[in-house]
């Protein structure tokens, strides 16, 4: 086990620790994965109440999608991911800042929500957060490290939002911007980058080193 996450000692919560320094974002994800499936009582099936929340996402969320949806999503074969971004998310720019989540419907429900059967049609290739969302209390440590995952991530899909939009000719799109002053220069690469998978990032490229150095155990 790479990735401890546990019941915290007194009251109700988690924390976690990381017991390898090769240990990867799927290390953690399947950590977190395992302790929601043994601690969430009733399970998670059949509650949607994260899923009318905000769901940002990283680039590989967003690659899983057009990998493990792609036939059903009906996507521009030339910029599948340009094309993902405008149908099913919602971009926001304002001056130079991007933040790129799930779109939503009028009722203000993630797209990816069944609501007859309170299930999420996209399951197989849900986000990070998603993965990760659990109602109990998590510790400083536990949420700056959600936090820092989800930021790089998203950085990194921003960096290739823009590229693909010079690459294809194209104005980014944005579902709502003010004053946007982007530029790809301010979205250099990251752990993130060149990346297809979360076993191929390391927690110790991606986290800070102050974050990295709360984590590790012993």
């Amino acid at each position: 086990m790479k990735v401890r996450i546990f019941k915290k000692a007194t009251g109700d919560g988690y924390d976690l620790e990381v017991q390898h320094p090769r240990a990867t974002v799927q290390d953690y994800l399947d950590a977190m994965n395992d302790f929601i499936k043994k601690n969430t009582h009733p399970p998670c099936r059949g509650c949607d109440e994260c899923c009318w929340e905000r769901i940002p996402l990283t680039s590989i969320d967003v690659l899983n999608y057009l990998k493990r949806l792609g036939n059903q999503l009906q996507l521009d074969s030339r910029w599948p991911l340009l094309d993902f971004l405008k149908k099913y998310c919602y971009i926001y720019v304002e001056n130079g800042a991007v933040d790129i989540s799930l779109g939503f419907t009028m009722e203000g429900a993630c797209v990816f929500l069944n609501q007859q059967e309170r299930i999420c049609s996209g399951y197989a290739a849900r986000s990070l957060v998603c993965q990760s969302f659990v109602c109990m209390e998590s510790t400083p440590r536990a949420q700056e490290l959600r936090s820092e995952l989800v930021n790089t991530g998203m950085d990194e899909l921003v960096r290739l939002w823009l590229l693909q939009s010079r690459q294809a000719g194209q104005k980014p799109y944005a579902h709502e911007e003010h004053n946007a002053n982007l530029r790809l220069a301010d979205y250099p690469a990251n752990g993130f980058t060149h990346k297809t998978s979360y076993s191929q990032v390391y927690l110790a490229e991606v986290c800070s080193q102050k974050l990295w150095n709360k984590l590790r155990y012993p």
